[in-house]
């Protein structure tokens, strides 16, 4: 997600939650029937805004390089980054899937699964830039059940492909060895 569009997210999440209590606020006093029919109404439109606000500013920004034999992974958020190159032997599978749940056309990603004796294997706890996640999860933690958390992330899934054959292009490029200089 690039910064312009998490800035907007944070922006369009903070204009929601002054429109919601400037246009509706008048409605809750003083206290009539239609105050809890309006508190309620305020209370949506301040968990949308405030989503939009958290998700913009705590959802870090992920950008994949694909070179022949090296996939490098940047995540940033604020001051905070990580990096991580791997190669083909770093995973235990890699495979192109499917996605069809958007309501657009399907979208390919490559999916990775890492060693888990890989000395790149990501620790989200150890990591700055993913304190934001670590805090989301703890959010969303009701909705998921209250089970442990897995200390370390193994899955990769890269950013929407469009077409099927770029993904197998893609997975082909890494996957293939460096070209050597003669």
């Amino acid at each position: 997600m690039p910064t312009f569009i998490r800035w907007m997210l944070t922006g369009v999440g903070l204009f929601a939650c002054v429109m919601v209590v400037v246009e509706l606020g008048r409605g809750l006093w003083p206290l009539s029937v239609f105050s809890l029919f309006f508190g309620f109404i305020m209370a949506g439109g301040l968990s949308v805004g405030l989503a939009f606000m958290v998700f913009g500013a705590l959802s870090p920004d992920e950008q994949w390089e694909i070179r022949p034999g090296c996939l490098t992974l940047t995540v940033a958020r604020g001051r905070h980054r990580l990096e991580r190159q791997f190669t083909p032997d770093d995973f235990e599978d890699l495979t192109v899937v499917r996605d069809d749940s958007g309501d657009g056309p399907d979208t390919w990603h490559l999916m990775a699964r890492i060693r888990l004796d890989s000395p790149k294997l990501i620790l989200p706890g150890h990591e700055p830039v993913f304190a934001g996640l670590v805090f989301l999860d703890i959010l969303a933690s009701p909705l998921k059940g209250w089970r442990e958390r897995p200390r370390f992330h193994d899955r990769l899934r890269s950013p929407s492909l469009t077409t099927e054959a770029a993904a197998h292009k893609a997975l082909a490029c890494f996957v293939s060895a460096p070209k050597r200089l003669q």
